[in-house]
């Protein structure tokens, strides 16, 4: 078939894409007032699950290759997100990350 890989390949390519890591998968969600009562939610919040939404995942790459990982390492990214009070100004956001071998 046409774009598709034999199940050979799919099985290396799933291995080798389940013991890396290249980014981190954001569900954007915004508080509209100062009660948190009106609120748009990406996914169903707070514990992530699926739900009908336009909005797109974000997916910030952490590195220019796959960073390899396996079962009990530890990813730890830290956040600075900035919300300036001048609406003309978007906001920004940095992530740094690492990944702690165990």
């Amino acid at each position: 078939r046409k774009n598709r890989l034999g199940k050979g390949e799919a099985e290396k390519m799933a291995k080798s894409t389940g013991q890396s890591l290249s980014g981190i998968a954001l569900w954007p969600r915004l508080l509209l007032d100062g009660d948190e009562k009106i609120q748009v939610n990406s996914r169903s919040y707070p514990n992530g699950g699926h739900q009908k939404s336009h909005w797109q995942t974000v997916l910030p790459i952490m590195a220019a290759t796959p960073v390899s990982i396996k079962g009990g390492d530890e990813v730890i990214v830290n956040v600075d997100f900035d919300v300036p009070s001048d609406v003309l100004r978007p906001p920004s956001y940095k992530l740094d990350g690492e990944v702690v071998r165990t």
